[in-house]
């Protein structure tokens, strides 16, 4: 056993350079925080190679004293901690010590700087953590940084760094992060030579979101605003519309630190449920102010990551107040005429369509009056929009850390002002809820066209009972009061052993909904009883749906999502379909029941169930204005 000894100093910079120097992003991520806790109000960056060859950062800042110079290459050695209490209420970018010693060690630095109430300045040069004389420098107020040769004493790491698109790409998302923590910043990026960001000072952090992330995102986005409390959360979301295929548009910001949190984004992602298609991420921009003693931000040691005192409490508070926002807009989505440089082609001949599947009948007895009957239960009260949006148990993020969400099986308490968070109250516009009593019109055997005061309004048949369907089953599956339909002999039901074992693990979960299944050996389980709102459809064909939904993912859903999930499909099954032909009686009862929905513009699956054309986008298709 080798006899343990003390590393040498320059070995101990290179570890710690490790752990905090990644690529180019690190070192200018490292220079612009110290930067902006000088107090800086114009921050530039010139790169060379993407920053390999050079990284050159110039702010306005406080400037730093000759007589420190030496310390700031030294480890461990900053102006923002006293002692270990400050760690629990840090309130600057950084703390730990580490930056310049970090990135002298692995680089040639060299560092310029002047204070305000001197007429001179000093320099140090830094070449692999050798240091050289302090030395006079004649320049104007505040620190200029040259990092040369990042990795040159260390070729190894220099290897596993990307091609310069991409390590200029990192550099540029670092500073996208910075910039839109704080909007009065002056920043500019060039990199040899050409511009690539120049950022004014803007009162209006929507100029900076359209900046970096376009237009589309800009006019796409929605103010939020918790309101005064203990914890405040203020930003933008982007209307579902506005949706993108990763989370990368999804920023977190605590007390102007940027930070990646899973928890925190299941719950912004929670709160766009039924609004967003599977595999689709909400876009958005929120900004948390905590007091520093509740938040932990000494994770990780580039900073990415942080620790709340009161998780659970953090994560009620986005998702309420995102939803809160959310059912204040109209979400009704736009009809995109088809643009004009677009030719049409020939259309084709009738019987290239393929003929639509026969209709079903709507009931199973006649009815006993003249009253049209969906397969869903008819209202014992006059149609009224509800006043909010009803709430399932939260569901638990899938992170591997305590359960945020849950205490004893409720919700925890929202921070906002010391007092429980109420559930947010739908103000959705009344004219969305509205429709005219004319007759609509079906068209394909899919679609619904009627006319309202706006324009012309196409409703997706299928996507809209989906949502009534799945209110409704929502709603009895919560009250207790579903309705079950027992089969005087059980159906079998064959399935891969896989999805039979998948089924009986969660029976009970499915008892909730109606579907009472049991283990009948081998590949087959037993299927015994059904809930009636669902009668259009055979049973089997309903359960199998289910066992889509079980086996779609790499890990168990929780409770929560499992029946969420299960109920969309179930009423996805018993839906009407593209093809079932309607009378003018049941399309006048669906639009009926089409008031009583929370949310019907979309279908459980996120779906658009209604598109709107106006009536001045017609006017425009057909040139009158």
């Amino acid at each position: 056993m080798p006899r343990i000894r003390q590393l040498p100093s320059n070995v101990v910079t290179k570890i710690a350079a490790g752990e905090v120097i990644e690529r180019p992003a690190s070192v200018v991520k490292e220079l612009i925080e110290n930067s902006v806790d000088a107090g800086s109000t114009r921050i530039e960056i010139d790169l060379d190679q993407g920053g390999v060859e050079l990284i050159r950062v110039v702010d306005d800042g406080c400037g730093i004293d000759p007589d420190d110079l030496p310390l700031a290459f030294a480890s461990h050695a900053t102006s923002k901690l006293s002692n270990a209490e400050d760690l629990f209420r840090i309130g600057t970018m950084g703390f730990r010590g580490e930056a310049l010693a970090s990135v002298g060690g692995v680089a040639k630095v060299t560092l310029q700087s002047r204070t305000r109430d001197r007429d001179t300045g000093a320099e140090l040069s830094c070449d692999g953590g050798e240091h050289s004389p302090v030395r006079p420098w004649n320049g104007s107020p505040g620190t200029r940084i040259t990092v040369r040769h990042l990795f040159f004493n260390t070729p190894v790491r220099k290897k596993f760094l990307k091609a310069t698109a991409t390590e200029l790409g990192h550099t540029c998302e670092t500073v996208t992060r910075l910039a839109l923590a704080h909007p009065t910043l002056h920043l500019t990026l060039r990199n040899n030579g050409r511009t690539v960001y120049d950022v004014p000072p803007s009162a209006d952090p929507r100029d900076r979101i359209g900046l970096f992330c376009g237009k589309d995102v800009r006019d796409a986005l929605y103010p939020i605003d918790s309101g005064p409390g203990p914890a405040r959360l203020t930003g933008f979301i982007a209307d579902p519309s506005c949706d993108r295929g990763n989370a990368k548009l999804q920023y977190l910001f605590v007390n102007g630190r940027w930070f990646r949190d899973r928890s925190l984004g299941h719950a912004f992602q929670e709160a766009y449920r039924g609004l967003l298609m599977t595999g689709r991420y909400a876009v958005g921009f929120l900004f948390l102010a905590v007091p520093p003693e509740s938040v932990d931000v000494n994770v990780h040691p580039t900073k990415s990551e942080v620790r709340f005192r009161d998780n659970a409490a953090v994560y009620s508070l986005v998702r309420a107040t995102v939803k809160k926002r959310l059912l204040q807009e109209e979400l009704v989505p736009r009809l995109e005429a088809v643009p004009d440089s677009v030719p049409i082609g020939p259309r084709p001949d009738r019987a290239s369509y393929p003929e639509p599947p026969l209709p079903r009948s709507w009931m199973v007895s006649p009815p006993e009056d003249n009253r049209p009957r969906l397969p869903f239960s008819e209202p014992t009260t006059p149609p009224t929009r509800p006043d909010k949006l009803d709430e399932t148990v939260p569901v638990q993020p899938e992170a591997a850390q305590p359960n945020p969400i849950t205490h004893g099986g409720t919700e925890p308490t929202g921070i906002d002002n010391g007092r429980p968070m109420e559930e947010p109250a739908s103000q959705t516009p009344a004219d969305l809820w509205s429709f005219p009593t004319g007759t609509a019109l079906q068209i394909h055997d899919a679609y619904l066209v009627l006319e309202t005061d706006r324009g012309m309004v196409v409703i997706d048949q299928h996507a809209l009972h989906e949502r009534i369907l799945f209110e409704q089953l929502r709603t009895r599956v919560r009250d207790g009061q579903l309705e079950v339909q027992r089969l005087l002999v059980p159906e079998p039901i064959d399935l891969p052993a896989d999805q039979a074992a998948a089924v009986v693990e969660v029976k009970e979960s499915l008892a909730e909904l109606g579907l009472d299944v049991a283990d009948f050996g081998g590949n087959t389980v037993l299927l015994g009883s059904y809930p009636t709102l669902l009668a259009r459809r055979p049973p089997a064909e309903i359960l199998k749906g289910v066992v889509d939904v079980l086996v779609s993912k790499d890990r168990p859903p929780t409770k929560d999502l499992l029946l969420h999930n299960l109920m969309a499909t179930m009423a996805c099954k018993a839906a009407v379909k593209a093809g079932d032909k309607l009378t003018a009686e049941e399309i006048a009862y669906l639009l009926q029941l089409r008031e009583m929905a929370e949310d019907s513009h979309h279908c459980p699956h996120g779906r658009p169930t209604t598109l709107l054309f106006s009536r001045k986008e017609l006017d425009r298709q057909f040139k009158r204005i």
